[in-house]
């Protein structure tokens, strides 16, 4: 769902790159899944805008039939995101690891302009290596070897077998866990010309009992597609004809540059599956331009850290600090509909149910909003909505 944008009434300020507006008591229509206001309790005082010098969300009692409100900008929230990068160092993959050094960056640029907070991770032998990497500036230091740039870019210097990547990721993982996040989303992407002696249930199960906050996580890779017959390929050499009109997966030996033979060892059947299993991104190692693969991966990654239906509150203006007693939240589907309010739901995501609510990450220190499933369905029907969360009235609660 696209960022909500709040819905403006009287007189609008602009401060601070948040909107604000002034208004009187917010008599808004409540349908779907909010409870009307009249059936539903206050709490909370009534009195001031919203915003003192003391945070938590711990509503008072009473209230009165007006007060003065401001709304601010809903921004759906994101979470951070680590990514792990396996690349194959065995000595048929030369090539290869010049292009994932050349496609490093591209991949960077593209979670820095989405604004997302992340983490690269890379295992792999470093530029001392022929089939090693080095990642250059910007997301690493620009030194080989050193390209290490902490705490973005991590590169655990590992000689990357041709088969065991995956029993090395889990192997490894004292070295780069401290780059991983709470609540971060997690995407693991390999790139080899082989396929893994560990099977994609096996390594599953290995990385969910060495570090459970791996569960969701995306699988992606850069992989031979298919198995190649070099029989096939041979037969290009011999007629004289383009190597991958024989079979795409054919190409010229990396030693005279003139016989046609099988790009990859073997199919990536293991990455297959893993990819299938977690919906993620799968390249052929066949094409040899890894640039529109990586950019798949970065979008990938950008989607996947998007959370549906959770909103952080923008800051008080002037540094003043908000009055978590005074906050509401209401969603206008499009302009020709009025709002519907959304009761606050003081027991958290357990006292959610069919008739939805909202309620905030942390009640002692709240730093984002939540809707509950309910609420989140009715904010997804459409892209035009406006999801508003408003400051100085009274919370009311279900």
């Amino acid at each position: 769902m696209s960022t909500m944008r709040t819905t403006l009434s009287l007189a609008s300020v602009f401060l601070g790159g948040v909107v604000l507006s002034q208004a009187c008591s917010a008599n808004t229509n409540t349908s779907g899944s909010a409870t009307t206001s009249e059936s539903a309790t206050a709490t909370g005082g009534s009195t001031g805008v919203g915003f003192t010098g003391a945070g938590g969300a711990e509503p008072g009692t009473g209230g009165s039939a007006s007060c003065a409100e401001t709304s601010a900008v809903a921004s759906e929230g994101t979470l951070p995101a680590d990514i792990v990068f396996l690349v194959d160092n065995s000595g048929s993959m030369t090539d290869e690891a010049k292009a994932v050094q050349a496609s490093m960056n591209d991949f960077s640029t593209i979670l820095t302009m989405s604004g997302i907070d992340y983490h690269v991770i890379l295992i792999s032998e470093g530029s001392g290596d022929p089939q090693g990497v080095c990642v250059p500036a910007p997301l690493g230091s620009g030194k080989c070897v050193g390209d290490e740039k902490l705490p973005t870019f991590r590169h655990v210097f590992e000689n990357v077998g041709s088969n065991s990547g995956l029993e090395q990721l889990l192997s490894t993982y004292p070295k780069w866990k401290d780059s991983l996040r709470p609540n971060a989303s997690r995407t693991i992407a390999i790139i080899t010309d082989d396929d893994s002696n560990l099977s994609a249930a096996e390594f599953t199960k290995k990385l969910l009992a060495l570090d459970p906050s791996f569960a969701g996580f995306k699988f992606d890779g850069i992989f031979a597609p298919h198995e190649v017959d070099p029989l096939k390929c041979a037969s290009c050499t011999l007629l004289n004809l383009p190597c991958a009109s024989c079979d795409p997966c054919c190409g010229k030996d990396t030693f005279v540059n003139l016989l046609c033979t099988a790009l990859p060892a073997a199919e990536g059947k293991v990455y297959k599956e893993l990819t299938a299993q977690t919906m993620g991104v799968q390249g052929s190692l066949c094409q040899q331009e890894f640039k529109p693969v990586f950019l798949d991966i970065a979008k990938a990654v950008v989607n996947g850290a998007k959370v549906p239906c959770v909103y952080a509150i923008p800051a008080a203006p002037n540094n003043e600090t908000i009055d978590f007693g005074k906050v509401n939240v209401d969603y206008k589907g499009d302009a020709n509909t009025p709002a519907t309010s959304i009761l606050y739901v003081p027991e958290g995501k357990a006292g959610c149910d069919a008739n939805g609510g909202w309620y905030y990450d942390n009640p002692s220190s709240p730093k984002a909003i939540h809707l509950c499933e309910a609420s989140c369905i009715d904010v997804q029907k459409t892209t035009t909505g406006k999801v508003n969360v408003k400051f100085g009235c009274a919370t009311v609660a279900k």
